[in-house]
C-alpha cells in the first residue's frame, strides 16, 4: 500500500453472502436488532427508535437471502443512515459491521454494462482486497439505486 494514497473510512457489512460498504460520512449509528423491531419491521417495513421513525430497506431479499433470517442465535443490526439529506433508513446487517480504511484508488467504478444483474444493479464502485487464504471483494452501496429499488 503507498503512503501517499488518501485514504477513505468505509463502514463495511454483510449482508447474505456479499461484504457491502457505505462511506462513513453517511452512516449515523449502528444499533442492535432487537426481537420487537424485527416484528415492527416485517409488518410495517418502519421502526421508532426514540422520536425518530426509520424506513427499513430489506436488502436479504434483493441479495438473495429471501427474508430476515431473525430467528438465529447471532445478533442482528441496523445500520442508520440519511441518504442526501433525506429522512432517516435503516439497514439491516447480518453481523456488527467493521470500519475499513481503504486508499481511493482501491475502489474502482463498475461499469454500467455491468450494473444490469440484480446484485450489481445496487452498487456503484467494487474494491478487491488480497488476504493470505482469498481476496474478499467489498462492494459499495448506491443509495440512490438502493431507494429506487427498494419498496
Amino acid at each position: 500500500m503507498n503512503d501517499d494514497s488518501q485514504l477513505d473510512k468505509f463502514m463495511v457489512f454483510q449482508i447474505a453472502y456479499y461484504s457491502l460498504c457505505l462511506p462513513i460520512r453517511d452512516v449515523l449509528k449502528v444499533v442492535n436488532f432487537s426481537t420487537e423491531i424485527s416484528r415492527d419491521m416485517k409488518t410495517m417495513g418502519l421502526v421508532q427508535l426514540g422520536k425518530h421513525s426509520i424506513k427499513v430497506w430489506d436488502l436479504h431479499q434483493q441479495l438473495g437471502d429471501g427474508s430476515l433470517p431473525h430467528q438465529s442465535p447471532k445478533q442482528r443490526f441496523l445500520v442508520i443512515i440519511r441518504p442526501r439529506d433525506s429522512e432517516l433508513w435503516g439497514i439491516f446487517v447480518d453481523d456488527l459491521p467493521n470500519l475499513v480504511e481503504l486508499p481511493q484508488d482501491m475502489m474502482r467504478p463498475i461499469p454500467k454494462s455491468y450494473r444490469q444483474a440484480s446484485v450489481l444493479e445496487m452498487i456503484s464502485h467494487a474494491a478487491f482486497i488480497p488476504n493470505e487464504a482469498s481476496t474478499q471483494k467489498i462492494f459499495l452501496l448506491d443509495l440512490q439505486r438502493v431507494g429506487a429499488l427498494t419498496p
